[in-house]
């Protein structure tokens, strides 16, 4: 195992402030976005709430109660989501907060990271895979300084134009639905300049195990997957496996991911002795029939890509040949299949680069 230890920059006085007041505003009230359960003896997991664009920018979180302190696994988008994880965590504890694990770089699960040096002191330890660290400093500037623009910008010409992302004129449920998503947009981009790039302070590469009492809290690097550098967080007593976006019930954000080497590192989560799975989104797994179901879904698509790639299709003849129809029941097939199609087609021609 290799680990690095970096520096934490001091929180800014008025961030400070910023902190104190979400959490003053967030304890008064059951969480809004959020439905925290014990899924073993002190173990907790944070869901995101359903609903349209409800889980918009939100991951789940879980938090882990020990003798002396708490483990906090991905904290949220936006501060004042996390505000309202640790309004959850002082419902049941008032221990503080020691470390915070990141199972990939991702904003939706390392934006609220500063929240917690602000809320429990510079001490907190930001535990990431080093290649999550890496990305995480490289991509997450660009994803505060141009993509939210650009997003927000694009819902409002979709709005202004009346047409969707392909084109098609909107519905009476399109627009609703853009609608909301403009709100979601907007509450996000009001506090994007309060957001700073907070990286773990402490990296592994391949395993680290953290002893808390008489818990073990094992983390496990297995390769390249939703990104390059994406965590499972194991709890071996428990038999619970944390795994972030790395298993997902439906078609996955596939911007960032290495589908051909996915399908292997899968192989090593499903051979962990578990039977709770609490992912990045969406509700907690009972035993591993999800996880079978991504993985069915990865290697068709997979194998599909390569049959298209052997016949020397073009990336369009490839999008239209491969069939996946029998999965388009999973959450956001519509929208991401397709991408997912390509991103196999370019891992395959060598332009995916690590």
């Amino acid at each position: 195992m290799e680990m690095h230890v970096g520096r934490t920059a001091l929180p800014r006085a008025w961030a400070c402030v910023f902190s104190v007041l979400l959490l003053a505003t967030v304890a008064r009230a059951d969480s809004a976005n959020f439905k925290t359960t014990e899924v073993a003896k002190d173990v907790y997991a944070v869901i995101a709430r359903p609903g349209m664009y409800a889980d918009w920018g939100r991951c789940n979180a879980t938090f882990i109660v020990n003798q002396n302190d708490v483990v906090v696994v991905d904290t949220q988008m936006r501060p004042s989501q996390a505000a309202e994880v640790i309004s959850e965590i002082r419902k049941v504890t008032d221990k503080p907060v020691r470390y915070v694990i990141n199972t990939h770089w991702h904003r939706d699960h390392t934006q609220g990271n500063q929240l917690y040096l602000e809320t429990f002191g510079p001490g907190v330890v930001i535990i990431q895979q080093e290649f999550a660290r890496e990305d995480q400093l490289k991509n997450q500037p660009n994803e505060l300084g141009v993509r939210a623009p650009q997003e927000l910008a694009k819902v409002k010409q979709m709005l202004a134009d009346d047409k969707d992302e392909k084109g098609n004129p909107l519905d009476a449920a399109g627009r609703t639905r853009l609608s909301e998503l403009l709100v979601a947009e907007q509450t996000y981009m009001y506090e994007v300049p309060s957001i700073r790039v907070t990286p773990g302070n402490l990296t592994y590469s391949e395993r680290m195990v953290l002893y808390e009492g008489n818990r073990e809290i094992h983390l496990y690097y297995f390769g390249f997957a939703h990104t390059r550098g994406d965590t499972v967080v194991y709890l071996p007593a428990e038999k619970i496996v944390i795994t972030g976006d790395m298993s997902q019930a439906g078609v996955p954000d596939t911007r960032h991911s290495y589908p051909l080497e996915w399908q292997t590192t899968l192989k090593s989560l499903l051979a962990l002795d578990w039977t709770i799975n609490i992912p990045g989104h969406g509700p907690v797994q009972t035993g591993k029939d999800t996880l079978n179901g991504f993985m069915a879904y990865l290697d068709d698509l997979v194998s599909g890509v390569k049959a298209a790639v052997g016949k020397n299709m073009t990336v369009e003849q490839t999008v239209a040949s491969v069939d996946l129809s029998k999965y388009s029941s999973r959450t956001d097939f519509a929208d991401k299949n397709e991408l997912a199609v390509r991103r196999v087609f370019d891992e395959l021609h060598g332009k995916i680069q690590p």
